[in-house]
């Protein structure tokens, strides 16, 4: 199916080197990303599987499950590379801000076609990343409880007094 907001998805995929280059730019000078500064090469190759292949993540045919396996196993990940949840998430955030800062400053928004492709776009662009930063979350919690299990022996009963059990992407 096509969509009219497919012209400005193809635009992102286009120049998604100029979007990853602005995005890493901004996260080397907020100090709410810190965690990033010595991986910025990792955070490019991150940016560039999102933005790079936009319309397949945007696309309502990618279901739910995939945008959570992939996310989650990211969120795994970040854990692991000792990167704090609140700047994992506020990368994401950046990340999508300058897509949709790039989307406006690019495109011209005229006509109500052209503002309906505008609507359409940053629906779905909003969507999925509602969906990864969830799924990101989840993952990331994941690999918290396993470590905290591992560190001091606990138990799952132990430490659903701190993750409840509904946390969890894989249940």
């Amino acid at each position: 199916m096509y969509l009219i907001s497919d012209k400005l998805v193809e635009l992102v995929e286009k120049h998604s080197d100029q979007i990853i280059k602005r995005w890493i730019e901004h996260l080397k000078i907020d100090p709410t990303t810190s965690s990033y500064h010595l991986n910025m090469e990792y955070l490019g190759e991150k940016a560039e599987k999102i933005l790079g292949q936009l319309g397949r993540w945007v696309s309502y045919d990618t279901s739910k499950e995939e945008v959570g396996k992939r996310y989650a196993a990211d969120g795994i990940e970040l854990f692991k590379m000792h990167v704090p949840l609140c700047e994992a998430v506020r990368a994401m955030y950046l990340l999508r801000r300058t897509l949709w800062l790039f989307v406006e400053s690019e495109s011209a928004f005229n006509t109500a076609i052209e503002m309906h492709q505008m609507k359409e776009l940053s629906d779905r662009v909003i969507l999925f990343f509602d969906r990864a930063e969830y799924y990101l979350i989840r993952g990331y919690m994941e690999e918290m409880n396993r470590k905290i299990k591992d560190t001091w022996s606990l138990n799952a009963e132990e430490t659903e007094k701190i993750f409840f059990y509904r946390s969890f992407y894989k249940q």
